[in-house]
């Protein structure tokens, strides 16, 4: 019996440091598994490297507009081009009173009550960036990269 007792402590001996061998397993596999949520790509796709857009903003115009039963209203009106390129600000910038111009005259062509709704300005940023590309402002002008008409000041009265 004697033996037996000796074997058994022995057994026990190898049962014990399994288990403790089990748990540092378990607890190494834990600790990657934890880590690699932590480096996963959804996480790392959260931040992302931001662009500032490009605008170029027009000083705002006070303008003389007929109604459709012709009488005489101000509009006034401040906005901001957001372009796609560093180019397409530069042209801007380096024509700008072309620029004032021509948006003057788009302005000055427009009824006031079509102004007055959502979709009447919508239209009418369409007219603007098309009074703006063509014809170009310079010789030898790439094509002006407009993405969107801003109004930051528009009232009518």
């Amino acid at each position: 019996m004697a033996e037996s007792k000796g074997g058994s402590r022995k057994l026990l001996w190898v049962l014990i440091i399994l288990v403790i061998l089990s748990i540092i397993a378990a607890g190494i596999s834990v600790y990657l598994t934890w880590q690699s949520e932590d480096d996963s790509p959804a996480k790392k796709n959260v931040v992302t490297d931001r662009t500032a857009p490009i605008s170029v903003k027009i000083e705002p115009f006070t303008i003389n507009i007929k109604s459709s039963r012709g009488v005489s209203h101000l509009l006034y009106v401040g906005m901001s081009f957001k372009v796609s390129t560093e180019e397409t600000r530069d042209i801007f910038e380096d024509h700008m009173p072309q620029v004032r111009s021509r948006l003057l005259m788009q302005l000055s062509s427009e009824q006031v009550d079509e102004l007055t709704s959502v979709e009447g300005k919508t239209q009418l940023a369409n007219r603007l960036i098309t009074s703006l590309q063509d014809p170009p402002l310079a010789e030898l002008q790439p094509e002006l990269a407009i993405e969107e008409v801003l109004f930051t000041e528009f009232i009518v009265q």
